[in-house]
């Protein structure tokens, strides 16, 4: 197909969209992507992430097709392969990961709502019109086709675009990967990515910048209180009917927003706290990984159960301390390298790999944060009986 226009990115420089392309971004659901920010709440730490959904599926984009020519693929699977990159957002809900904990209580997942997008509206007719299938679409997105690794898995061309994105927009350089050779480093076997013989120290650097970039920036502990606040708020306004799930996966950020501002009671308060940044505080820290491991695979999902029993015990008004576990995200080290002839998981032939995802794993924190009026009663707290019984 025919390249109809050239866009400026700056961490890819020109990206060429050819017609369909075209058309699929002048859809209102690919539009909707540009109110969307990337990395949620972040921008209250690193003020200039406000980079959004809009951009990023660009830049995937073209690093599909960049990584389909490179694994000499067909001119049709690498149109497929654009298309999905492209639209394998589509779903994401207002400020992106914030409120997943809420979406997928019920089900939900942003691939999932991507793929509803891409079969069920009007995105449908414009892939058909120009001779591809939605359904293949759907699935390079929903990871069921031979493909699918490339849009997503250990090593994908999503999180190449993120990291070095957002590396960007936090004005940090640990994310700084070198795309050339980490795309020259990978290959596909049967149905999965591997690095190439003589790549290790490719993927190494990968695991370096990508754990530096969790625990400098992703897992930044303001970000995690504000997106507590933001997520609880938003819980409240569902639970009272402000807003029904299907209606929050159709918002933007600014709708989302307006609608907060414009709600009563609990929502409206905690957004105008996050409006001011007069955020909670920590009153509790302690690392996972001193808990018991059968607590540590169970805690995410458990919070408000906790929070329940804390609320009771000190007077606590309900909505006024939040317990925060953060969900361990190891896939990277499971990526397959061929060494000696065999492949094998990074973490089983790279010292600094297993040393990288002890370190992650070492850093996960609990936290509880509570508004400031509250910190006094809870001057004494410790892990008590809330979570001794679990260590």
């Amino acid at each position: 197909m025919k390249n109809l226009k050239v866009i400026r990115d700056p961490i890819h420089g020109n990206i060429s969209i050819n017609d369909v392309e075209l058309c699929l971004v002048d859809t209102p659901e690919m539009q909707r992507l540009r109110h969307i920010k990337q990395n949620g709440l972040c921008y209250l730490v690193y003020p200039a992430m406000n980079s959004t959904r809009f951009e990023h599926s660009l830049g995937v984009m073209h690093l599909a097709g960049v990584v389909s020519e490179r694994l000499d693929l067909d001119e049709k699977k690498r149109q497929s392969l654009r298309v999905a990159g492209l639209l394998h957002d589509l779903g994401h809900c207002p400020f992106s990961h914030s409120l997943d904990k809420i979406m997928s209580k019920s089900g939900f997942s942003h691939e999932k709502i991507s793929s509803k997008i891409i079969l069920r509206t009007h995105v449908s007719d414009i892939l058909q019109d120009h001779g591809l299938k939605p359904k293949e679409i759907s699935d390079l997105i929903l990871g069921r086709s031979l493909l699918s690794k490339i849009i997503s898995s250990e090593i994908d061309v999503d999180k190449m675009d993120y990291l070095k994105r957002d590396s960007y927009y936090a004005g940090v350089a640990y994310g700084e990967i070198d795309l050339e050779r980490l795309i020259y480093a990978i290959k596909m076997v049967k149905k999965e990515i591997i690095i190439k013989e003589n790549n290790l120290e490719t993927i190494e650097s990968l695991l370096i910048n990508r754990n530096l970039m969790y625990q400098t920036v992703y897992r930044h502990h303001t970000k995690r209180i504000a997106e507590s606040m933001f997520l609880h708020a938003v819980q409240r306004l569902v639970s009272d009917g402000g807003v029904s799930l299907g209606q929050l996966a159709s918002m933007d950020d600014l709708q989302l927003m307006t609608l907060l501002r414009n709600s009563e009671g609990y929502p409206k308060e905690m957004l105008s706290r996050l409006d001011e940044r007069k955020l909670f505080k920590t009153c509790f820290t302690d690392k996972i990984i001193s808990f018991r491991k059968d607590f540590r695979e169970r805690l995410v999902g458990e919070e408000s159960g906790i929070e329940t029993q804390i609320y009771s015990d000190y007077g606590i008004p309900e909505g006024y301390l939040f317990v925060d576990a953060p969900e361990p995200s190891f896939s990277e080290f499971k990526v397959r390298i061929e060494h000696n002839g065999s492949l094998q998981r990074i973490d089983k032939v790279s010292l600094l790999a297993r040393a990288l995802e002890k370190s992650e794993q070492e850093k996960l924190t609990v936290g509880v944060y509570t508004s400031p009026e509250y910190l006094k009663k809870l001057g004494a707290f410790k892990s008590g009986k809330y979570f001794r019984y679990l260590k």
